[in-house]
């Protein structure tokens, strides 16, 4: 009992730490990412994004964590006297299992609703606060769809001045027409988005007639399209209960394989640990950091089988349930490979 805390003790060190460390480098991403939507008084929403960050630092983490303790414990010869003292396979083997069971259900928990759930605060946030830095959104020098109905192109924008210079916009709809301007600014008001443009002309196209005007100043109100400036999908921010819903009014790949790699993703934490067991466990004279190439191996690996099969899925060459399943699979035959070969004359003889 007193081995079986030990151990435990130290993985839950290892892993609060390597989940300190993956925290902040994805903080990072994120902010690099999001950064120019929100500033610190938005803290709120960095905690929100926390939770649906969790799915990848949980398995990540959990690795690590196993492969380094039992390296250490491996290359400075404790295991050994372990087990000399007659301690069993099991009594070290369990609390690796204890760790990665609350991992899964932690997990499971996250993807499944608190996740999803923290992602619509955050859509919900942004959205709210995305008017009032409109101009951290147009872009320059490029053909922009993020305000509904227009295409608009911008040369310059000065977020200091407020000011947008050499305008061009083109209407999309039954009746088109293009508008050109000189400068132009956007102001939030209460009825919604303002642009006002300056010292511009409009070609309008209509079945009625053609027409050319100019304009010394032009105001009218825009919307923006924010959900894909934002990258937020619509199945990310929906619980299970209403993704099952949306697949049932709609039954699109994608979203089937949301449905279930938020259940099967989860059982990833505990081939992580039976991964962590079999190769944690090392002779004294192995070489170093053994550990930390195999974790780096499995998760690359991992992602490439996943991306493998997101791609079978969406050419429907793979139905969604298996597509979901697919990388866990995987993993678990390439075990039940490395059990096998463990227990072969082969390998014996090589020891």
């Amino acid at each position: 009992m007193i081995i079986r805390r030990y151990i435990l003790r130290y993985l839950t060190t290892v892993f609060l730490s390597s989940s300190l460390v993956l925290y902040a480098v994805m903080f990072i991403v994120e902010w690099i990412r999001i950064g120019r939507f929100v500033s610190i008084s938005d803290i709120d929403v960095f905690f929100f994004i926390m939770v649906p960050m969790a799915v990848f630092v949980l398995p990540m983490a959990l690795l690590f964590s196993i492969l380094l303790v039992l390296e250490k414990l491996s290359t400075e010869s404790e295991i050994i006297a372990m087990k000399a003292c007659g301690v069993k396979n099991s009594t070290l083997s369990l609390p690796v299992i204890i760790l990665s069971v609350l991992c899964m259900m932690a997990h499971m928990s996250i993807s499944t609703y608190l996740g999803p759930m923290s992602i619509k605060k955050i859509e919900t946030k942004l959205v709210e606060k995305a008017p009032e830095k409109i101009y951290a959104f147009l872009k320059e020098r490029e053909f922009d769809d993020t305000f509904k109905g227009i295409i608009l192109y911008i040369e310059t924008v000065n977020q200091v001045q407020k000011r947008l210079n050499n305008v061009f916009i083109e209407t999309m709809g039954k009746d088109s027409s293009i508008i050109t301007a000189e400068t132009g600014t956007i102001d939030v008001t209460s009825s919604g988005i303002m642009m006002r443009l300056t010292d511009g002309s409009m070609y309008m196209s209509t079945e009625a007639a053609l027409r050319y005007i100019t304009f010394d100043e032009y105001l009218f109100t825009i919307e923006a399209n924010l959900g894909k400036e934002l990258s937020i999908r619509a199945y990310e921010s929906a619980t299970q209960p209403e993704l099952k819903e949306m697949i049932r009014k709609y039954p699109e790949p994608r979203w089937i394989k949301e449905y279930y790699n938020r259940f099967s993703f989860p059982v990833l934490n505990i081939i992580l640990g039976l991964i962590g067991i079999s190769f944690g466990i090392q002779r004294p004279r192995s070489p170093r950091h053994t550990g930390f190439i195999v974790g780096i191996s499995t998760i690359l690996g991992y992602y490439l089988v996943f991306i493998f099969a997101d791609r079978l899925v969406r050419a429907e060459l793979l139905a969604p349930l298996w597509g979901a399943w697919m990388p866990n699979m995987f993993f678990c035959f390439v075990l039940i490979a490395i059990h096998l070969w463990r227990k072969s004359p082969l390998s014996q003889g090589g020891n």
